[in-house]
Protein backbone atom coordinates (compact mmCIF):
# COMPACT_ATOMS: atom_id res chain seq x y z
CA UNK A 1 0.00 0.00 0.00
CA UNK A 2 2.95 2.20 0.93
CA UNK A 3 5.01 1.77 -2.27
CA UNK A 4 1.37 2.75 -4.41
CA UNK A 5 1.19 5.69 -2.62
CA UNK A 6 4.53 6.57 -3.35
CA UNK A 7 4.51 6.01 -6.75
CA UNK A 8 1.30 7.57 -6.80
CA UNK A 9 3.09 10.63 -5.10
CA UNK A 10 5.84 10.59 -7.89
CA UNK A 11 3.53 10.82 -10.82
CA UNK A 12 1.65 13.81 -9.19
CA UNK A 13 5.21 15.49 -8.60
CA UNK A 14 6.32 14.47 -12.19
CA UNK A 15 2.58 15.70 -13.63
CA UNK A 16 2.53 18.55 -11.13
CA UNK A 17 2.12 21.51 -13.76
CA UNK A 18 -0.39 19.19 -16.11
CA UNK A 19 -2.64 18.79 -13.34
CA UNK A 20 -2.67 22.38 -12.23
CA UNK A 21 -3.14 23.38 -15.45
CA UNK A 22 -5.95 20.66 -16.28
CA UNK A 23 -7.93 21.86 -12.66
CA UNK A 24 -7.32 25.39 -13.30
CA UNK A 25 -8.75 24.94 -17.26
CA UNK A 26 -11.67 22.77 -15.71
CA UNK A 27 -12.26 23.34 -12.58
CA UNK A 28 -11.54 27.14 -11.53
CA UNK A 29 -14.27 27.70 -9.84
CA UNK A 30 -14.32 24.84 -7.59
CA UNK A 31 -10.74 25.54 -6.88
CA UNK A 32 -11.22 26.40 -2.98
CA UNK A 33 -13.12 22.87 -2.86
CA UNK A 34 -10.27 21.46 -4.24
CA UNK A 35 -7.56 22.95 -1.95
CA UNK A 36 -10.12 22.02 1.25
CA UNK A 37 -9.76 18.78 -0.27
CA UNK A 38 -6.15 18.04 -1.03
CA UNK A 39 -4.87 19.82 1.99
CA UNK A 40 -6.13 17.37 4.73
CA UNK A 41 -4.54 14.83 2.50
CA UNK A 42 -1.38 16.48 2.38
CA UNK A 43 -1.09 16.81 6.11
CA UNK A 44 -1.93 13.13 6.46
CA UNK A 45 1.06 12.75 4.15
CA UNK A 46 3.15 14.30 6.24
CA UNK A 47 2.36 12.91 9.61
CA UNK A 48 2.84 9.32 8.02
CA UNK A 49 6.23 10.48 6.99
CA UNK A 50 7.25 11.61 10.13
CA UNK A 51 6.23 8.50 12.14
CA UNK A 52 7.69 6.48 9.61
CA UNK A 53 11.03 7.68 9.82
CA UNK A 54 11.16 10.98 11.84
CA UNK A 55 13.39 12.90 8.93
CA UNK A 56 12.69 16.56 8.45
CA UNK A 57 13.63 16.13 4.29
CA UNK A 58 10.92 13.76 3.95
CA UNK A 59 8.61 16.29 4.75
CA UNK A 60 9.55 19.12 2.67
CA UNK A 61 8.15 18.51 -0.76
CA UNK A 62 4.61 17.66 0.99
CA UNK A 63 5.15 20.66 3.40
CA UNK A 64 5.56 22.92 0.70
CA UNK A 65 2.56 22.18 -1.28
CA UNK A 66 0.59 22.44 2.14
CA UNK A 67 1.97 26.14 2.21
CA UNK A 68 1.33 26.50 -1.30
CA UNK A 69 -2.14 25.30 -1.48
CA UNK A 70 -3.21 27.06 1.73
CA UNK A 71 -2.12 30.22 0.25
CA UNK A 72 -4.22 29.53 -3.16
CA UNK A 73 -6.74 29.11 -0.48
CA UNK A 74 -6.47 32.34 1.84
CA UNK A 75 -6.27 34.10 -1.03
CA UNK A 76 -8.37 32.46 -4.12
CA UNK A 77 -5.58 33.20 -6.32
CA UNK A 78 -3.60 30.03 -8.48
CA UNK A 79 -0.44 31.73 -8.57
CA UNK A 80 1.30 30.42 -5.81
CA UNK A 81 0.59 26.80 -7.57
CA UNK A 82 3.92 28.57 -9.78
CA UNK A 83 6.29 28.77 -6.94
CA UNK A 84 6.19 24.26 -6.50
CA UNK A 85 8.91 23.97 -9.57
CA UNK A 86 10.73 27.21 -8.14
CA UNK A 87 10.53 25.86 -4.88
CA UNK A 88 11.95 21.69 -5.41
CA UNK A 89 14.64 23.15 -7.43
CA UNK A 90 15.31 25.10 -4.37
CA UNK A 91 15.88 22.42 -2.02
CA UNK A 92 17.58 19.93 -5.07
CA UNK A 93 20.14 22.84 -5.55
CA UNK A 94 20.41 23.26 -1.23
CA UNK A 95 21.22 19.63 -1.17
CA UNK A 96 23.46 19.64 -4.09
CA UNK A 97 25.51 22.20 -3.21
CA UNK A 98 25.77 21.28 0.83
CA UNK A 99 27.04 18.34 -0.22
CA UNK A 100 29.95 19.52 -1.81
CA UNK A 101 30.34 21.71 1.31
CA UNK A 102 29.91 18.66 3.60
CA UNK A 103 30.78 15.01 1.22
CA UNK A 104 30.50 12.80 0.15
CA UNK A 105 28.23 14.64 -2.74
CA UNK A 106 24.82 13.24 -3.96
CA UNK A 107 26.40 12.17 -7.07
CA UNK A 108 29.37 9.69 -4.96
CA UNK A 109 26.29 8.36 -2.90
CA UNK A 110 24.69 7.60 -5.86
CA UNK A 111 27.84 6.55 -7.59
CA UNK A 112 28.72 4.09 -4.52
CA UNK A 113 25.39 2.22 -4.55
CA UNK A 114 25.66 2.03 -7.83
CA UNK A 115 29.16 0.27 -7.35
CA UNK A 116 29.22 -3.34 -6.98
CA UNK A 117 30.60 -4.16 -3.60
CA UNK A 118 31.95 -2.47 -0.85
CA UNK A 119 35.61 -0.84 -1.99
CA UNK A 120 35.33 2.68 -1.27
CA UNK A 121 35.48 4.89 -5.19
CA UNK A 122 39.16 5.44 -6.69
CA UNK A 123 39.86 8.87 -5.67
CA UNK A 124 39.65 10.04 -9.49
CA UNK A 125 36.06 8.93 -9.60
CA UNK A 126 35.67 10.98 -6.61
CA UNK A 127 36.91 14.14 -8.22
CA UNK A 128 34.92 13.20 -10.96
CA UNK A 129 31.73 12.71 -8.98
CA UNK A 130 32.47 16.62 -7.40
CA UNK A 131 32.90 17.69 -10.69
CA UNK A 132 28.97 16.60 -12.15
CA UNK A 133 27.45 17.74 -8.37
CA UNK A 134 29.14 21.63 -9.52
CA UNK A 135 27.06 20.76 -13.34
CA UNK A 136 23.57 20.10 -11.60
CA UNK A 137 24.10 22.62 -9.11
CA UNK A 138 24.57 25.04 -12.39
CA UNK A 139 21.41 23.28 -14.02
CA UNK A 140 19.57 24.09 -11.16
CA UNK A 141 20.37 27.40 -11.02
CA UNK A 142 19.60 27.82 -14.21
CA UNK A 143 16.11 25.91 -14.02
CA UNK A 144 15.40 28.43 -10.63
CA UNK A 145 16.05 31.19 -13.08
CA UNK A 146 13.71 30.24 -15.83
CA UNK A 147 10.75 28.74 -13.80
CA UNK A 148 10.87 32.05 -11.80
CA UNK A 149 10.69 33.98 -15.27
CA UNK A 150 7.63 31.29 -16.41
CA UNK A 151 6.09 31.88 -13.37
CA UNK A 152 6.63 35.45 -13.18
CA UNK A 153 5.85 37.25 -16.87
CA UNK A 154 5.03 33.68 -18.49
CA UNK A 155 0.90 32.73 -19.44
CA UNK A 156 -0.08 29.86 -17.74
CA UNK A 157 0.13 27.69 -20.73
CA UNK A 158 4.17 28.99 -20.73
CA UNK A 159 4.45 28.08 -17.60
CA UNK A 160 3.30 24.13 -17.92
CA UNK A 161 5.44 23.95 -20.78
CA UNK A 162 8.72 24.93 -19.31
CA UNK A 163 7.85 23.10 -15.78
CA UNK A 164 6.18 20.20 -17.40
CA UNK A 165 7.81 19.47 -20.45
CA UNK A 166 11.12 21.15 -21.04
CA UNK A 167 12.94 21.35 -17.98
CA UNK A 168 12.06 17.26 -17.78
CA UNK A 169 13.76 17.05 -21.58
CA UNK A 170 16.92 19.08 -20.12
CA UNK A 171 17.05 17.06 -17.07
CA UNK A 172 17.27 13.82 -19.89
CA UNK A 173 19.55 15.40 -21.58
CA UNK A 174 21.65 16.66 -18.70
CA UNK A 175 22.17 12.53 -17.69
CA UNK A 176 22.49 11.56 -21.10
CA UNK A 177 25.35 14.19 -21.70
CA UNK A 178 26.53 13.01 -18.12
CA UNK A 179 26.41 9.02 -19.15
CA UNK A 180 28.28 9.38 -22.13
CA UNK A 181 30.92 11.68 -20.46
CA UNK A 182 31.72 9.26 -18.48
CA UNK A 183 32.30 6.68 -20.40
CA UNK A 184 34.68 8.41 -22.48
CA UNK A 185 36.64 8.96 -19.04
CA UNK A 186 36.25 5.24 -17.89
CA UNK A 187 38.42 4.53 -21.01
Amino acid sequence: MMRTLRVLGGICSILYPLLVLWVLSSYREQLQHICLAVLPVLVVVCLIRWVRDRRLVRLLSPAVLILLFSAVLATDSPDFFKLYPILVSGLLLVQFAGSLLNPPTVVERFAAMAQRGDAPLPPGAVSYCRKVTWVWVGFFCFNIGVSGLTALIGSWAVWTWYNGCISYMLIGLLMAGEWLVRRRVRQ
